[in-house]
């Protein structure tokens, strides 16, 4: 359940792909040539209550907000203010006395791959509460199809890592338009595939070009999120940044972890790490600790070309393209096809599940960084 979600777009990639897996060997195919034009079907947007574009004292539990889904880092650099809105789902938990008069910071939680999962999300909202921090737990699945029924690698497709970061900027937006919650003490944290998320949402173009008017993320916690890949740019917010993960776990590697940070720490941003030893994945999880044989990715680098937002693993682009005039059953298509890039650079197994010690140890340093960052007292 906790697999990484380009993981398994790649893993479906490479079990679609019946044609060499060497671009070179491919020179007489043109990219995206018009029998190329393939989709693979997505799951169907539900139909939501009307979004709302402020809140109001008193506003709690679901929220309905305007949301993008770009699918592709593409159409983030190019024609993302073009994209159509729809909405988008959070359910907002108050801590006691939060008002207007006594306005409280805030956190955009963002779930794993896995989805929402019993003891970590909803309790980590209430857990922020008792420390009087807000906590606004975002679902990127259900907005855009996924339900209980929806195989797991369906999800994965369904809602891409650029669609996250969509998401936790419209809520960054419509969070400080409430009376008690203050603008300027909004923070983000997500768990291995949010987690990165969250650490994306560190690069200042994106910043810039999703949310341009309101203040930004005033720290961010990055819980077990895989360092593999990045937005191509390492130029911050100048947002704080943590990152908690253990030493046990395969999916995170710690050595590409290090680097990032040096270089987030030179984009502008003051960055802490924990590692936890003996620590793997998910482990507020209520499931038992185990041996989990999902899909890690370990030896590739994934980022997107500063420019035009093309995925390249190594440096490398694929034979299959985004297009601009692209639906997202088309993107989707062509993202079920990085597998070419692969090569060996997928694994499996790690541990995963249940460690209240490391919990405990996670949480004490979070809540250390929201002490420092929030001022909380």
């Amino acid at each position: 359940m906790f697999r990484l979600l380009l993981a398994s777009a790649l893993v479906m990639g490479l079990a679609a792909c019946k044609q060499s897996t060497d671009p070179s060997n491919e020179k007489s195919v043109e990219p995206n040539s018009s029998a190329d034009r393939q989709t693979l079907p997505l799951p169907v947007f539900p139909d939501y209550p009307e979004s709302v574009s402020k809140l109001f004292a008193g506003d709690n539990g679901d929220i309905y907000f305007a949301t993008k889904s770009p699918y592709d880092f593409s159409r983030v650099l190019n024609g993302y203010d073009a994209l159509a809105e729809h909405a988008g789902k959070g359910t907002l938990v108050l801590p006691e006395g939060a008002s207007a008069d006594t306005p409280v910071p805030a956190i955009i939680i963002l779930h794993g791959s896995g989805g929402i999962t019993d003891g970590r999300e909803f309790t980590y909202a209430n857990w922020f509460a008792e420390n009087g921090v807000a906590g606004f737990v975002v679902d990127y699945y259900e907005p855009r199809g996924v339900t209980d029924d929806t195989p797991y690698v369906m999800k994965t497709m369904a809602a891409t890592e650029v669609d996250i970061i969509t998401d936790a900027y419209a809520g960054l937006k419509l969070l400080g338009t409430h009376p008690a919650i203050d603008k300027n003490r909004i923070g983000v944290t997500g768990y291995s595939y949010g987690g990165m998320a969250t650490r994306y949402t560190l690069d200042k173009r994106i910043k810039n070009i999703m949310a341009p008017d309101v203040p930004p993320f005033a720290l961010h916690m990055d819980i077990y999120g895989p360092c593999h890949q990045n937005t191509g740019s390492w130029e911050t917010t100048g947002a704080p940044y943590l990152a908690v993960y253990g030493t046990a776990d395969n999916s995170v590697d710690p050595v590409k972890c290090e680097a990032v940070q040096e270089k987030l720490r030179a984009g502008g941003s003051e960055v802490e790490a924990m590692k936890i030893d003996g620590a793997g994945h998910a482990w507020e999880n209520t499931a038992t600790k185990s041996e989990f044989g999902g899909a890690y990715i370990r030896g590739c680098e994934f980022s997107w070309h500063p420019e035009t937002g093309v995925f390249l693993v190594d440096g490398k682009a694929g034979r299959f393209q985004p297009e601009p005039d692209m639906n997202r059953e088309e993107r989707a298509f062509v993202r079920s096809r990085l597998g070419e890039l692969v090569g060996t650079c997928i694994g499996q197994g790690y541990t995963v599940g249940n460690d209240p010690e490391a919990d405990a140890k996670s949480k004490a340093k979070q809540l250390d960084f929201m002490e420092k960052h929030f001022g909380l007292q």
